[in-house]
């Protein structure tokens, strides 16, 4: 983290502050106990945005977790807000707003897609303030930057290992929403299937809703009617339900960190791992660094913010080696989502 201190001070020396403590709700304020003295008397504070429960043991936990990390090692004051509502517009503004003037935000970081148009408005109000979506999207081309996982490459190799397995020919993904990052993964899923099968069935559904359990067991359920024997699932928190009905109909599950579970699904052919610190990292790093730019800033495998943890058990060696092959497609290049 040498290099983060070196940035950030860098940072604070030209234009920044000194970090003070400020109070945001009891529940959701966190509080660096460390002060540097020698610094303008002025604060740089951090407000993070989520679009649900941050104890969900899936995207926004590890978003909550990776931002909390990085402001006590890089001496941000970090505020948050959870269960941020993004559908209304108008709200999302007046709401950030408040809170970017009361606490002197400096940066401020929505970790989904759903927040992409929300932060668009809301990022032509503050031009001096850094705005960071964590999703796939162009940005504005100026002080509202997108940061995202390679959600091809997940697909990429998501749809090998599920081709692989495959007795049916029929494989699915679901996802939570209808958002660029999960268009972009079944895409790659879809590819890289065909390239090992050419007659392969793909389906693809989307809930309108991270949280709508039933939509998701119907829409699980329609699947597995349709012969669909390996799935892979987006859907943070809704996926919980999905999982329990894949398990018990022994169905191949593709999941996405799975690590947080305490009970993992009997089932598993393979889990999308993301490591939303290590992104995020990336992020701080160019924005301290004077580096940030209102465009994507996408990373990968190769850069080791992401893997794809296969079950190697439920594959022979054959489909092993074919697997392998195809990820070191992934990896040279040679295989891509446009």
């Amino acid at each position: 983290m040498g290099c983060f201190r070196y940035f950030f001070y860098l940072s604070l020396g030209l234009a920044l502050c000194t970090i003070a403590g400020c109070d945001f709700s009891p529940s959701n304020r966190e509080k660096n106990q460390q002060s540097i003295s020698d610094q303008p008397q002025q604060e740089r504070s951090l407000l993070v945005l989520f679009p649900q429960d941050i104890n969900d043991s899936g995207w926004n936990q590890a978003g909550y977790q990776g931002v909390k990390t990085l402001s006590a090692e890089l001496g941000i004051p970090l505020f948050y807000l959870e269960s941020v509502q993004f559908r209304n517009i108008d709200l999302f503004v007046s709401l950030v707003s408040s809170q970017i003037r009361d606490n002197q935000i400096d940066i401020v970081m929505a970790h989904g897609g759903q927040f992409v148009k929300p932060m668009t408005k809301l990022a032509q109000k503050f031009p001096r303030i850094h705005f960071v979506v964590n999703t796939n999207c162009p940005g504005n081309n100026a002080n509202m930057g997108c940061l995202s996982f390679n959600w091809g490459e997940l697909g990429l190799l998501s749809g090998a290992v599920a081709a692989l397995k495959s007795e049916s020919g029929k494989i699915g993904f679901i996802g939570g929403m209808q958002l660029p990052i999960l268009q972009q993964m079944a895409r790659g899923m879809e590819l890289s299937a065909q390239n090992i099968n050419p007659s392969i069935e793909f389906y693809e559904e989307y809930l309108g809703g991270w949280t709508n359990e039933a939509e998701a067991l119907q829409v699980a359920n329609r699947m597995i009617n349709n012969g669909v024997d390996v799935i892979a699932v987006n859907a943070d928190p809704a996926s919980r339900v999905i999982y329990s009905l894949m398990e018990k109909n022994g169905i191949a599950l593709v999941g996405r960190q799975l690590e947080h579970y305490e009970q993992k699904p009997t089932t598993v052919l393979a889990n999308v791992q993301l490591k939303t610190q290590r992104l995020i990292q990336y992020g701080f790093n160019q924005m301290l660094s004077g580096r940030w730019e209102g465009k994507l800033h996408q990373f990968g495998i190769y850069d080791q913010v992401q893997q794809v943890v296969i079950n190697e058990s439920a594959l022979n060696q054959a489909q092993l080696k074919q697997y392998q092959e195809i990820y070191h497609q992934v990896m040279s290049r040679q295989l891509e989502v446009e």
